[in-house]
């Protein structure tokens, strides 16, 4: 399928950006009328602590091991805007490589595109980077998508590791490793991502760069079938604290803090939702909300600019002598 409405069609006319961002592409590519599905190993199944769970997201969880707990922490750094009628977001990453402690840590960079309540099924697509080794087995950034109808309980997957979302592209695959990469006061990469409603079919279209990727339909995210009440930017991690241990040095976005700015904190840059008649809309840095879970761990800044539009840096070290 292809979209039937111009809003989401490649405004290029079939030209194609000439950065090959996924490392696979450096080998080859698919064959036509195919599409590009990373292998799943036996390795891969090995790694997840059940195949049940494998390829889903985890709630935040305290486990007892050895008479102690060990609880799974989540922490953010991200903007939003919410209780609107919202048919999509777009925007422009930048593309870092945080280093992530251990294995079942990740540390990502995404879109939300939400509806509902945590409480009550929130339904979610997402998608952004990501590193994840106990998913992928290893510690390269890697597009990634992913959705839920009930809060991360039992429905949703990343990628296409469970049906869902539809993928329709053959020179982008969910997944693969990024070789675009930004370096501290180095060159910097960042890549467009549009999730974007569709009126005509109700599908929500996935779009990197130019690249038309594939979509989710309506009916396995209810709650989205008219519009988001929510969207948010940003960086996330995922640790594990034992008792009252230490920080987890598992990195944010380049690893630095927001106010080191240009080529050395990460970005999200060109932020626009699409509002309610379908036209994209520049947030005004005032109208974004702030959810910053631990300041002095990691952190944001917002502004505006001409050539950025509405823009903010955000990330950080975890662990330093202000956030022990």
């Amino acid at each position: 399928m292809r979209p039937k409405s111009y809003s989401v069609r490649d405004q290029t006319r079939g030209k194609k950006t000439d950065t090959i961002h996924q490392l696979w592409r450096t080998k080859g590519e698919c064959p036509e009328n195919t599409i590009p599905i990373r292998r799943t190993t036996r390795d891969d199944l090995l790694r997840s602590d059940s195949i049940k769970n494998y390829g889903r997201k985890s709630l935040p969880t305290i486990f007892d091991l050895d008479d102690d707990q060990t609880e799974e922490l989540h922490e953010h750094a991200s903007v939003y805007v919410d209780y609107g009628e919202f048919k999509g977001s777009k925007s422009r990453i930048s593309v870092w490589k945080p280093n992530v402690l251990r294995t079942r840590e990740f540390s990502l960079a995404q879109t939300w595109v939400v509806n509902g309540h945590w409480d009550t099924g929130l339904n979610t697509l997402e998608s952004g980077w990501q590193i994840l080794h106990v998913l992928y087995g290893d510690k390269n950034p890697r597009l990634f998508a992913y959705w839920t109808r009930d809060t991360y309980q039992e429905t949703g997957c990343y990628n296409l590791y469970c049906p869902g979302f539809v993928q329709v592209n053959r020179d982008i695959s969910l997944g693969a490793s990024l070789n675009t990469i930004s370096t501290y006061n180095g060159d910097q990469y960042d890549f467009q991502l549009t999730i974007e409603k569709e009126q005509i079919t109700g599908l929500w279209w996935l779009k990197f760069e130019t690249y038309l990727v594939g979509y989710w339909p309506s009916l396995i995210v209810p709650k989205l079938a008219n519009s988001a009440r929510k969207i948010a930017w940003g960086g996330e991690i995922v640790y594990y604290a034992r008792g009252r241990g230490t920080h987890t040095l598992t990195q944010m976005g380049s690893g630095h803090f927001a106010e080191k700015g240009f080529k050395k904190a990460a970005y999200f840059n060109s932020l626009e939702y699409i509002g309610a008649y379908n036209y994209p809309i520049t947030p005004s840095p005032e109208i974004l909300q702030a959810a910053v879970t631990r300041p002095e761990c990691y952190n944001l800044k917002v502004g505006s600019s001409q050539r950025w539009g509405t823009y903010f840096f955000y990330g950080g070290p975890g662990r330093n002598p202000q956030c022990p």
